[in-house]
């Protein structure tokens, strides 16, 4: 903005000032270098195959059902302890 007497006025002065020490003092980091990247898409993560029996559970099942088959008269005193 110019004065009445047709120069730049104080205020665009230090405008113009502040505008050339901060394009100096801008330095471009990888935080900013990869926020301007923008947004990536997710994609899901293959899993990894388990085995199947590695399910507690279905193991304390099996036991019992082992216990059950093979003594049927002792799995009474024994099924709260498997």
């Amino acid at each position: 903005v110019l004065t009445w007497q047709g120069e730049i006025s104080a205020v665009s002065q230090d405008a113009i000032r502040d505008t050339a020490l901060a394009q100096r003092k801008t330095v471009v980091d990888e935080w900013d270098q990869e926020f301007d990247k923008g947004k990536v898409k997710k994609m899901k993560k293959m899993k990894q195959e388990r085995r199947r029996d590695s399910n507690p559970f279905q193991k304390l099942q099996n036991k019992r059902n082992f216990w059950l088959m093979s003594h049927p008269a002792k799995m009474a005193s024994l099924g709260h302890r498997l």
